[in-house]
């Protein structure tokens, strides 16, 4: 089918149903509008396991106690022919989930202590909860790593795949985290003082540069006095808004993002660690902010440092990423694929996503014209990846989307 080599849609746990005959019904459904590629969401958005875990039986979705759903959707795709990467939601947990009921030090927690859920997002309590990331012992290493693990184990699937592998972004993305854990270890990390000499300043003998910034190589004392009697809001005011020098720059929150990005990235080489340790020929795919560059500041996601330990790179560019008409996202698009794929380069394969839903800002209430389906494949397309991935199956047949994508592949070919 043309450039279009691989053909995916995300989809939720709950549309493929909970019997083999949902399972074949809804999986032949996907083939039959064009799709080669699954990526049924297992682990969710409330923190449940889509299958009985062994290892974390509390974190087991209680809908798939007595049904294997991972086992059933493997067989039904291999009788048509639908490869599956198994969905996984990294970071963001459920309010009342397994792992913030028994482990809530491992949430996120804002300067004043709060969690996620308690901020306002769009006039509401948002109510949900992000984990963590750095702590260690924490939620990504005795949690989601050995689950990812024992997924990998069990089920032999093509690949693993992430997504909300990242910090919060439409939730005051400098906000988070200053948990109790990270605000030891930032000051450790970025060695604002010597382990030695904890208290010693060691400021510059001469101060004899031009610059102040020019004397940073001896690496004075950057805590102030009293550090550890100062609140957990004053502490994370320095950390974000502080200077390396006294009286120098604001520049401390250039160590506070590249911490993130860090975090971020030792999740997911630990976790390729794991996930290759118990099946080595498993690929790791991933769903990724669109820009790099700006999700490496805003929510630690510098996904061109990911490979070796992703190897496909699934950019999310939904329209409601990008901003203007229709016409001018296509042409956003275009361009932005062109970076992608040098962004990208380190990966074996770049995907392309778009939303169903996000495409229809002008007719919020219908009729949804089909066009605008087959003019972003189309855009996709001539920019040439290794495939596209839609969001979601369930969108399809709320829009009405499923004729216009069959007629687009078809006409791909």
């Amino acid at each position: 089918m043309g450039n279009l080599r691989t053909r995916g849609v995300w989809c939720g746990a709950g549309f493929l149903g909970r019997s083999r005959a949902d399972v074949r019904e809804r999986v032949s459904r996907l083939v039959d509008l064009g799709f080669n590629l699954i990526l049924p969401n297992l682990k969710d958005g409330l923190g449940r396991a889509c299958w009985r875990s062994e290892v974390i039986p509390e974190a087991s979705h209680e809908a798939y106690q007595d049904f294997d759903l991972p086992l059933v959707l493997m067989e039904e795709c291999e009788r048509v022919g639908m490869r599956v990467h198994a969905w996984f939601i990294d970071f963001f947990e459920g309010e009342n989930g397994a792992a913030f009921r028994t482990h809530p030090e491992w949430a996120m927690r804002d300067p004043h202590g709060r969690t996620t859920a308690d901020e306002t997002l769009r006039g509401k309590r948002f109510g949900c909860v992000w984990m963590c990331p750095a702590q260690r012992p924490g939620y990504a290493d005795q949690w989601l790593i050995p689950l990812y693990q024992e997924f990998a184990k069990r089920y032999p699937v093509e690949a693993v795949h992430h997504d909300y592998v990242r910090y919060p972004g439409d939730l005051a993305p400098d906000q988070y985290c200053f948990c109790d854990s990270c605000l030891e270890e930032i000051p450790r990390w970025a060695v604002y003082a010597s382990e030695t000499y904890r208290n010693e300043r060691f400021e510059h003998e001469l101060y004899d540069r031009p610059y102040l910034e020019a004397h940073w190589e001896p690496s004075p004392r950057v805590l102030p006095e009293g550090w550890q009697k100062w609140s957990r809001a004053e502490r994370a005011r320095f950390l974000l808004e502080g200077g390396f020098f006294a009286g120098g720059r604001r520049d401390l929150d250039y160590f506070f993002y590249t911490f993130r990005v860090e975090a971020i990235l030792r999740f997911v080489r630990e976790c390729a660690e794991a996930v290759r340790s118990v099946a080595s020929t498993m690929k790791i795919s991933g769903a990724f902010f669109k820009n790099p560059i700006h999700s490496g500041r805003f929510i630690g996601q510098d996904w061109r440092r990911f490979p070796p330990h992703v190897d496909i790179c699934a950019p999310m560019d939904y329209r409601d990423h990008f901003p203007g008409t229709f016409e001018q996202y296509l042409a956003l698009l275009r361009e932005t694929i062109g970076l992608q794929k040098r962004w990208a380069a380190g990966f074996e394969q770049l995907w392309i996503g778009f939303a169903i839903n996000f495409l229809f800002k002008e007719e919020p209430n219908g009729p949804y014209p089909d066009s605008k389906v087959r003019d972003v494949v189309r855009t996709i397309e001539e920019s040439q990846p290794d495939g596209i991935v839609v969001f979601c199956a369930e969108q399809i047949e709320e829009y009405g989307m499923g004729e216009a994508l069959r007629r687009s592949f078809r006409d791909s070919s």
